[in-house]
């Protein structure tokens, strides 16, 4: 990805303050109850795309370009054929799934990973235990910064070992699958009505532990695991992921109708704003320019990504409308899930974006879903299994470009985790078939 400095400080200075905007309008939409319309923040959400589309990967610029051009596509189709009301909801977009991804990327200033440099790190069975957890803790309330904070401290000359490189994937996309922090929650919020976070999350976490637990067992009898370089665990990395939950339950909870992204912005600012009482304010007022003038101007990706996706979604569903498609996913029971899972994972491995199989997915729901939470459940379960070792995925190609690990590799170095997670995954949906969990 392109440094901010590349399009200017200036723009991106105007681009972080903008993006700062974006969610104050998002969240007084969400807690306003619909007082407040939505379409400022989504026509902010679009001017920031716009301004952050040179600071994108060519492989970004086309997925994009590919996703527009058959939304816009599909919606002169569908006005042509009758279809009305399509413009508005393509302004206001995914405003508050990218409000949301942008305010939990606030938690960066305040998540404490114990990075002495002078620290001596821990080694062996143990050390990879240790790097398994600290790095899915992370990756759950920091996402991909996690994988990077942890690589770059057990990183030898700029780059991973072949089991440090399965380490910190297989541990980060695994939270993928439960965390409401993660984009790929929000993804599932946004598109999948009626669905429950909390009782996604609940099942979800018993294939994140299967996942976890098999990849420790698997990995600790690697030939290398003597010589394996891990992270320091500190108890004060659990501080952030501790609050933020009580933060988001507890608001949760309470009787105010807002929306859960919403709920999620307000717990991840709270959070903030209590860690860093008592500290110096010239140091939080630092931290806070460095995040918002070169942090946030790098998100460029995440507003194409998720702007395209708006701009699928809308015309899929706007020919749904008009062309009465007799293809519709509505799955109604946990075993029906499965062949919806080995879908997801498969086209995520030829390339194809979840966020753009979601999106897709959700131009052909009903009105009514059977059962709105199996369907999160299944989406979470094929993102985290399957973005580990597709050579395509954000993850592969973020820890390309960090530590110079060819993409590729992740193909055959996580093949047997994806074969393993799919086991696992199904399991899990006829367990949850059998208990009545779904």
């Amino acid at each position: 990805m392109v440094s901010p400095a590349t399009i200017g400080g200036a723009r991106a200075r105007a681009a972080g303050a903008a993006t700062c905007l974006m969610i104050a309008l998002s969240l007084a939409a969400g807690l306003s109850g619909g007082a407040f319309p939505a379409w400022p923040a989504g026509l902010v959400a679009w001017l920031i795309g716009i301004a952050l589309l040179p600071t994108i990967s060519s492989f970004q610029r086309v997925q994009t370009g590919l996703m527009a051009g058959v939304g816009v596509a599909a919606l002169a189709v569908a006005i042509a054929g009758g279809a009305g009301g399509v413009l508005g909801p393509l302004v206001v977009g995914n405003q508050a799934l990218l409000a949301m991804l942008a305010t939990v990327s606030f938690l960066r200033m305040v998540t404490r990973t114990g990075d002495d440099p002078d620290e001596r790190l821990p080694r062996g069975r143990r050390a990879l235990w240790q790097t398994l957890l600290a790095t899915h803790l992370f990756g759950a309330v920091i996402n991909i910064s996690a994988a990077f904070i942890v690589g770059q401290r057990i990183a030898r000359d700029g780059s991973l070992t072949p089991l440090q490189a399965k380490v910190v994937s297989r541990a980060f996309t695994a939270a993928a699958c439960w965390s409401p922090l993660f984009a790929a929650m929000a993804v599932v919020l946004h598109y999948v009505p009626g669905v429950d976070m909390f009782h996604v999350t609940r099942v979800n976490l018993v294939l994140a532990v299967l996942l976890l637990g098999w990849s420790a067992q698997s990995l600790a009898r690697d030939a290398a695991v003597d010589d394996f370089v891990g992270f320091p665990l500190h108890r004060e990395a659990l501080t952030v992921p501790l609050l933020l939950a009580a933060l988001v339950v507890g608001l949760y909870l309470l009787p105010t109708g807002w929306p859960i992204l919403s709920t999620i912005i307000v717990a991840a600012l709270g959070c903030v704003a209590l860690l860093r009482m008592g500290r110096p304010p010239g140091e939080t007022r630092r931290l806070l320019l460095h995040h918002v003038e070169r942090e946030l101007p790098r998100m460029g990706g995440e507003f194409a990504l998720f702007l395209g996706a708006s701009v699928l979604a809308g015309g899929i569903a706007a020919l749904a409308s008009v062309g009465h498609l007799d293809l519709v996913i509505d799955p109604h029971q946990p075993r029906e899930g499965i062949p919806l899972l080995f879908t997801l994972v498969a086209l995520t491995l030829v390339g194809i974006h979840p966020v753009i199989s979601v999106a897709t997915l959700s131009g052909l729901f009903p009105t009514t879903l059977a059962a709105p939470d199996l369907v999160g459940i299944v989406v979470l379960m094929a993102w985290s299994v399957a973005l580990g070792t597709s050579p395509f995925s954000g993850t592969a190609l973020a820890l390309q470009g960090r530590f110079g690990i060819p993409a590729t590799r992740f193909l055959r170095w996580n093949l047997a985790y994806l074969a393993i997670g799919l086991v696992l995954a199904s399991a899990v949906l006829l367990a949850a078939d059998y208990f009545a969990w779904a």
